[in-house]
């Protein structure tokens, strides 16, 4: 009897000693495959990405379109503008007659601005990705492009510049394809116009507006409402955390110098 319990004590030992030993090559094994192997950090940071020079390259170009346009009543080049402080404002509501309602110039504000940043961007867009093209064709690749399309969408809290530009990078048997590159920027840009709209609608319905009522209604506006010794009212709209400006200017209900209006 005491035979066959050491028996079956050395037999577990036996099976025992075997797992511990196959657990032992297995370890071995994984430890020279992934020894062997490029960790997944590596395989990204060795593929070439051109996105964020892109991006970068976007940002800097478009802020001071941006800027330009939206301190000019959103118009690269205003043809139809009041000059204020060395700055071409250009109206958006306008009457040249004494007594009359503005009308207005640009019934879809916030569209106007979107087709007028596309238009002024996308040179500069295609600009930026022909320095980027030429980085890679320093270091042997094949860098393919179609001309860009710009989309432009001013959101609340930013500017969403969507760039069409179907890039196809190629070196030996790698190939890499990029069709969209979106740009987001942080703009306070949608607010602004929104409360431009509101004041242009006002103009347009009773010849002025009331600055009072949009700097109680919205704290982070201040409001400045320059009057020209013409009748042309400078508006200069300002994000109060941001520090961002639209300017516009229009003309309505004008009375001539030297009458006194009710």
């Amino acid at each position: 009897m005491k035979s066959k319990k050491i028996g079956k004590r050395t037999d577990r030992k036996a099976q025992v000693s075997v797992f511990i030993i196959l657990g032992i090559m297995i370890v071995v094994i994984l430890v020279l495959i992934f020894k062997n192997r490029p960790d997944f950090n590596t395989i990204f940071t060795k593929q070439e990405s051109p996105v964020s020079d892109i991006q970068k390259c976007i940002i800097d170009s478009s802020k001071e379109t941006i800027t330009k346009i939206i301190l000019q009543g959103g118009t690269y080049e205003p043809k139809n503008y009041y000059l204020y402080d060395n700055t071409k404002v250009e109206y958006i509501c306008y009457s040249g007659a004494y007594y009359e309602r503005c009308v207005m110039q640009k019934p879809v504000l916030k569209t106007n601005i979107q087709e007028e940043i596309k238009k002024y961007l996308e040179p500069k867009v295609a600009s930026c990705i022909e320095a980027i093209k030429q980085s890679y064709i320093d270091r042997e690749y094949s860098f393919d492009y179609k001309k860009p399309n710009v989309k432009i969408e001013i959101i609340p809290s930013s500017i969403i510049i969507d760039s069409d530009l179907d890039i196809t990078i190629t070196k030996e048997n790698n190939v890499y394809n990029y069709k969209n590159i979106k740009t987001g920027i942080d703009s306070e840009l949608y607010d602004l116009v929104m409360i431009a709209t509101s004041i242009l609608n006002w103009e347009a319905r009773y010849g002025d507006s009331e600055s009072l009522y949009y700097m109680l209604s919205y704290p982070d506006l201040k409001l400045e409402k320059k009057i020209q010794s013409d009748g042309t009212r400078i508006y200069i709209l300002t994000h109060r955390e941001t520090k961002e400006k639209f300017m516009f200017a229009t003309r309505s209900y004008t009375i001539p110098v030297g009458v006194t209006g009710e």
